[in-house]
């Protein structure tokens, strides 16, 4: 989510900007699962409000996603056909860790810290990655009844990206705790409101436009015809703004430790006012995605 990810992600780079180590905190085999190793030297990073993650060698380890079977199931089939869209799964340390493999390049978790991060080209190569993880999952046994897979959490805070000539572009998603079954315009109109300024202030036309370039480039980057809903857009983009800062109060409600951090960071209040604000314009910015 933007604005304060409710998840830290599962890869960084050695030039990493958002998750830089922060001390060390023990001592693990850097690339064998559950044994220890007195030389390697555990590195915090920073960017997550939920999931304590290290750095250890060439592997990066976090807490376990409440559904570590189906993360793990969906990174070992996206590795074994050649999605490249992913860090690794590896399995478990001794601490019960889930492990994952080291992607090289920068995650940007300060909040609009860059505009190159947001720019065309890098909307582009994001619609091609989204692309190529729900071509990988439709029909797949991890889809079931559903369309695809969907990644469900993309942001900023969530993309590895490295440099290139036209700018930072994404090269990687991480962060898959919420993966589940879902419909592709799901991760197109996430994508959409975290990539874009929404809320008091932003432009609706941009927003529309955004969207619009992420549906050009979805469509456009797979081998077969595709058409996204876009007359649907708007609309799921609205629900997932809804379900969001919703889902932040429950969670506080329950007593939930980083859903009251969220709260008493303002999040559920600031996501609700771009709820609003989007429902006021909801017409503007549907006519600039068409």
């Amino acid at each position: 989510m933007r604005g304060g990810s409710p998840g830290a992600g599962g890869a960084t780079g050695p030039e990493d900007e958002g998750r830089q180590p922060t001390g060390a905190t023990g001592r693990v085999d850097p690339t064998v699962t559950g044994r220890v190793d007195p030389t390697a030297t555990e590195e915090r990073l920073r960017g997550g409000f939920i999931a304590e993650v290290v750095r250890v060698g060439d592997t990066v380890r976090r807490t376990p996603p409440q559904n570590a079977g189906f993360v793990a199931a969906l990174l070992r089939h996206l590795e074994r056909v050649g999605a490249d869209v992913a860090p690794r799964h590896l399995g478990t340390d001794e601490r019960g860790r889930q492990v994952l493999s080291h992607v090289d390049g920068r995650v940007p978790w300060r909040d609009r810290e860059d505009p190159a991060y947001f720019a065309d080209p890098a909307l582009t190569r994001l619609a091609e990655l989204l692309r190529r993880l729900h071509d990988a999952c439709a029909g797949s046994p991890l889809a079931g009844d559903a369309e695809t897979v969907c990644h469900r959490d993309l942001s900023p805070k969530n993309t590895v990206y490295r440099d290139s000539p036209a700018g930072p572009l994404p090269v990687a998603l991480i962060d898959w705790d919420l993966a589940a079954p879902g419909r592709r315009v799901e991760d197109v109109a996430f994508a959409a409101w975290h990539w874009a300024a929404t809320g008091p202030g932003a432009d609706p036309v941009e927003l529309g436009r955004r969207a619009r370039l992420l549906c050009d480039s979805y469509e456009a980057a797979g081998t077969g015809s595709l058409a996204l809903p876009r007359a649907e857009l708007v609309d799921v983009m609205l629900a997932q703004i809804d379900g969001t800062w919703r889902g932040i109060a429950a969670g506080a409600e329950r007593g939930d430790a980083a859903m009251c951090r969220l709260r008493d960071a303002g999040i559920a209040d600031t996501v609700r006012r771009w709820h609003d604000w989007l429902g006021e314009r909801r017409p503007v910015v549907a006519a600039a995605l068409r």
